[in-house]
């Protein structure tokens, strides 16, 4: 066996396999000696059909099979040990296949790659990018306490629904299957847009409801449903409910004791360690905003300063031969985009490079247990044994969705290329409001940046807009998959 490489045009190769019979005649003999003694064919006892008999049945399908496993094991391989500067995945050259399975003598097998060009990303261009920071108003941090206020503060019995309350219900399934069962409906499970059917009903009051609709996620129908999320095939979709009773939970005192439930650990004593717990939090979470927008004017400054060559006449035959949303005439008319966005990923690529970029499992974890934290509970801190089950109840759920393990995953590695450009660039720091720094982004006269709407965008699932190709990743971002 031999493997040529060989240049075929700009940044396009050609890799070429060359059998000998001798490579895969022994792993034929012994497929075809295996086939003999399965082989049922009338008049022969099992194992005794004369070999000659074997091959002129099946030897030519066997010689097919055996080089096509064996030639797709050698190319893997090989471009595994050597396919770091290799761009996108082979196209298999038919029109210079050359041998005769007829014959079962010497095969060569080619394969055209493109790859990566050299990219030297100059970091001076882009030192005039500036980095906001939004800084927490008075009225925001208000909010936040009466917020915490409210979740830790006790239940007392009310006539009518308000928000934020807590409902006993019975629950009655409208197939009349299964029998009457109690349960509690917290209305901050309940989407927004849903709260409106609830505001108002009085005690003992009747009402229908979808719980495919009403809840902000599969784990909150579950627990109304008291079942496991996996049962949802038996479970009802539309039950009729009854108001038992409504439980209004009033604001809790700001003392040692709201400190001690909230802030187990100690770190939080008083009210102005407390503000200022929280407009740390706030600022934190516009981080992924002002990130956002730095690292799109950044990436944006060394794609319009970056001159990248790619193999396009390669690509182009790629798009069309491994993606079913493209014909010659589509490449054509979007190929400006899509070089773009190769450009895009090719420079990212190589910012993590130069940065040494790479994301651990354990970094994950992390990751995912922090937005359970801040986006259900607002705070990351550590609390009480009952909420802590929560906790782990709604990280354990969002780990059966691999799409948000990937999204994590692909967060974490843009906050770190985000952090290394901070480094490399020292960018000139602007505060700002919150509003403020949406107008800046707002007036920008090119093409406005999506900015990440709070630390709920980064978990969920990636949009269905038109696939964009992919370049194959660099080892750095491929080390925690």
């Amino acid at each position: 066996m031999n493997i040529k490489r060989e240049n075929i045009g700009l940044l396009n190769e050609l890799i070429t396999i060359e059998l000998l019979a001798s490579d895969y005649q022994e792993k034929v003999a012994k497929s075809l000696r295996d086939l003999k003694q399965k082989a049922r064919v009338p008049g022969f006892r099992p194992g005794h059909v004369p070999m000659g008999m074997i091959e002129k049945m099946y030897k030519k399908a066997v010689v097919v099979e055996e080089i096509s496993k064996l030639t797709n094991d050698e190319i893997y391989k090989y471009l595994t040990e050597n396919g770091s500067d290799i761009l996108f995945e082979a196209i298999a050259r038919e029109d210079k296949t050359e041998g005769d399975f007829e014959k079962a003598d010497n095969f060569s097998f080619s394969f055209e790659i493109g790859l990566r060009p050299e990219i030297a990303v100059n970091y001076a261009e882009a030192k005039k990018v500036t980095l906001y920071k939004v800084i927490a108003e008075e009225q925001e941090i208000d909010k936040e306490v009466t917020d915490m206020q409210r979740r830790v503060g006790k239940f007392s019995s009310t006539e009518e629904v308000a928000e934020q309350d807590m409902l006993l219900v019975s629950v009655n399934r409208l197939d009349g299957e299964g029998e009457e069962f109690t349960s509690s409906l917290l209305l901050d499970y309940v989407k927004e847009e849903e709260l409106k059917s609830f505001i108002g009903k009085k005690l003992h009051e009747e009402m229908t409801i979808d719980t495919t609709q009403i809840f902000k996620s599969d784990y909150e129908r579950a627990t109304f449903l008291k079942i496991k999320t996996e049962e949802f095939g038996n479970a009802p979709q539309t039950v009729r409910i009854k108001i038992n009773a409504i439980h209004h939970r009033e604001l809790a005192e700001i003392n040692s004791e709201f400190f001690d439930r909230l802030f187990p650990d100690g770190s939080v004593t008083n009210e102005a360690d407390l503000r200022s717990k929280i407009k740390e939090q706030i600022e934190w979470r516009h981080v992924n905003e002002t990130n956002a927008v730095f690292y799109n004017e950044v990436l944006k400054t060394f794609i319009e300063k970056t001159a990248i060559e790619l193999p396009d006449a390669f690509i182009k035959r790629y798009l069309v031969e491994n993606k079913q949303q493209y014909t010659a005439e589509s490449v054509e008319e979007k190929y400006d985009d899509i070089k773009k966005s190769i450009a895009h990923q090719l420079i990212e690529d190589q910012i993590a490079k130069d940065c040494a970029v790479s994301v651990e499992n354990e970094e994950v974890m992390q990751y995912l247990e922090d937005y359970v934290r801040l986006s259900h509970f607002g705070t990351n801190a550590k609390m009480d044994t009952e909420v802590e089950k929560q906790v782990s109840a709604y990280i354990q759920q969002m780990l059966k969705n691999k799409e948000n393990v990937k999204n994590a995953y692909e967060n974490i590695y843009r906050e770190k290329i985000t952090g290394g450009l901070k480094v490399k660039l020292q960018p000139k720091l602007k505060e700002c409001t919150f509003e403020d720094f949406l107008s800046e982004i707002s007036n920008k006269k090119e093409e406005k940046p999506k900015i990440q709407a709070k630390k709920e965008k980064k978990t969920i699932a990636a949009d269905d807009t038109e696939e964009k190709p992919k370049v194959t990743k660099t080892r750095a971002k491929k080390k925690a998959e």
